[in-house]
C-alpha cells in the first residue's frame, strides 16, 4: 500500500473516531502537537523512522513524553500505529490528518510570504480580495517574512500561487532581456 492512501486510511479512521466521541477538537490539538513534536525534535522524528529502534521502546519513549499531555484516543492510535510497526508514516498520517480535518470544518490555509512585515491592514485587505475571488469560508493564515523577495507578496493557498514579488519581476525582466531578437548575441 502507498504512504499517501495509508496516511489517507489511517487519519480518516481516528477523525472518524473522534467525530463518534466527541472530541474532534481535543483530538485535533494532539495531532497538532504531535505535528510540532515531529517537525522540531529531529531526535524524535529519527528515532520513529528509524528500523533499528524496536516498537517497544518507541512506546515507551512516546508514553514518557506525551502521557497526560494527549487523550486517550490519540495515545492508543499511537500504540496501535507502533504494534502494526506504521510509526514512521506519522508524519504523513498527521499531514492527512490536518487536510482532512480542514476540509470537513471548511478551512482553507492561507500563506502570505513578503519581504517586511506586513501591517494587519494590508493582511485583511488581501484575505478580504482572496474570499471575494476564491469564495473561501473560512481562513486559516500564515505570514512569512523573506527579505529575498525585494518587496511585494507571494500568496498561497489550495494548489494556488500568487507571486507578486519584485523578485520575480526581475526574473521576468532578465529573461525577457536575455531572450531579446533585436539584440546580437556573439
Amino acid at each position: 500500500m502507498s504512504s499517501t492512501k495509508l496516511a489517507y486510511r489511517y487519519a480518516k479512521s481516528i477523525i472518524d473516531l473522534a467525530l463518534e466521541k466527541g472530541k474532534l477538537e481535543e483530538v485535533t490539538n494532539d495531532m497538532r502537537l504531535l505535528n510540532e513534536t515531529t517537525d522540531k525534535v529531529r531526535e524524535f522524528y529519527l528515532m520513529l523512522k528509524s528500523p533499528i529502534v524496536t516498537g517497544d521502546k518507541k512506546m515507551e519513549v512516546t508514553k514518557l513524553i506525551f502521557h497526560g499531555k494527549i487523550t486517550d484516543i490519540t495515545e492508543n492510535f499511537m500504540n496501535i500505529l507502533m504494534r502494526k510497526n506504521r510509526e514512521s508514516h506519522l508524519p504523513e498520517i498527521i499531514d492527512s490528518f490536518i487536510h482532512q480535518y480542514n476540509a470537513l470544518k471548511g478551512i482553507t490555509p492561507v500563506i502570505i510570504t513578503s519581504a517586511t512585515e506586513l501591517s494587519k491592514d494590508a493582511i485583511d485587505e488581501v484575505l478580504n480580495k482572496l474570499k471575494q475571488t476564491a469564495h473561501l469560508q473560512t481562513i486559516q493564515l500564515q505570514t512569512k517574512v523573506d527579505a529575498d523577495l525585494v518587496g511585494g507578496y507571494i500568496l498561497q493557498w489550495e494548489d494556488k500561487l500568487i507571486d507578486n514579488s519584485i523578485r520575480r519581476g526581475l526574473t521576468i525582466l532578465k529573461d525577457e532581456f536575455d531572450n531579446n531578437d533585436y539584440v546580437r548575441k556573439f
